[in-house]
């Protein structure tokens, strides 16, 4: 029996094939993983030379990042349809196929427009700038001070590319993949609202990590509330950052402990098992074995027994 293939069901299994690779490239472009941005591949990478430097214009970075991320997300849908129609003409000319097609050239059409409106106005309409002005009468001025701020080096900074949560001495800034959040750290309040277990994706690390959900509101009325998210080893570091800003936990949400965290509550609770050690009168104390500066409160007690060894190993 001779067994035949349709052009119609392999042109199909093609365009699968096309579809999921060119959805796969969008998602490692918009929010690209780790290993990706290692290799080189992000927006922020491919368009170093568009974008700037980071560390010295912290704001304007973020204003031409977001403007290049909206474009290219307004610009890939009309992409898909025009590769879709070059590749299989003959199956996928319809009238449905063309409306997306032109309305995914007006989104293209909308994201240069918007682009060049903010360029144009020299920023001044663009939603960061907007944002700023939140904090001051000239939103240039609240953006120098947070770039004098970022540059340095004490600046907290944690989270991937899709969520960076970054605290100065006065500000506290959310990095998403299309907007920017500021809040003025004097007009914070922190809620802590849910914690999650991450598995971590590290192939050396086998515990999961947890990830903590803040939600920020503003006593200024004008700044809108956003959510940012910490891992729990790290809240520590980030709370330290923050000492006059309230945090609530009406939940009662449990936040991990760190590693030096987990050893010394192991080592509390082995130490309230044990029975009192009684120091001989006249005994001079020296400093902490850990910290060598305070007053050492527990002492260690040898009780495994040793084995003597003498002459040659026994068979």
């Amino acid at each position: 029996m001779d067994v035949y293939y349709s052009g119609e069901g392999a042109g199909e299994k093609s365009v699968y094939v096309i579809s999921a690779f060119y959805g796969i490239v969008s998602m490692f472009l918009l929010i690209p993983p780790q290993e990706v941005r290692s290799a080189g591949l992000s927006l922020e990478n491919l368009f170093w030379k568009q974008l700037g430097s980071e560390s010295l214009d912290f704001i304007g970075y973020q204003m031409r990042r977001t403007t290049l991320t909206r474009l290219i997300a307004l610009v890939l849908p009309f992409g898909y349809f025009a590769v879709l129609l070059i590749y299989r003409p003959d199956v996928y000319v319809s009238t449905f196929v063309y409306t997306c097609l032109v309305a995914s050239l007006v989104l293209a059409v909308i994201g240069v427009g918007l682009s060049l409106y903010y360029w144009r106005t020299r920023w001044e309409k663009h939603p960061l700038a907007l944002t700023l002005a939140e904090h001051g009468d000239n939103w240039r001025f609240v953006a120098g001070a947070i770039n004098t701020e970022f540059r340095r080096i004490d600046k907290f900074a944690t989270g991937a590319s899709n969520g960076r949560v970054v605290v100065t001495e006065s500000w506290l800034v959310k990095v998403g993949v299309f907007s920017v959040h500021v809040s003025k750290l004097s007009d914070t309040c922190l809620t802590l609202q849910q914690s999650a277990d991450i598995a971590n994706a590290r192939a050396d690390v086998l515990q999961t990590v947890q990830r903590l959900a803040i939600k920020v509101t503003s006593t200024n009325d004008a700044v809108s509330e956003f959510v940012i998210h910490i891992p729990g080893l790290e809240y520590r570091d980030f709370r330290n950052r923050l000492p006059f800003v309230p945090v609530v936990n009406v939940r009662g949400v449990t936040v991990q402990q760190t590693i030096g965290e987990q050893f010394v509550s192991a080592f509390q609770e082995q130490v309230n098992r044990n029975d009192t050690y009684r120091l001989p009168a006249n005994t001079e104390l020296d400093s902490c074995l850990g910290c060598m500066v305070a007053t050492p409160d527990a002492k260690l007690v040898k009780q495994c027994a040793v084995a003597e060894v003498s002459g040659a190993g026994h068979n």
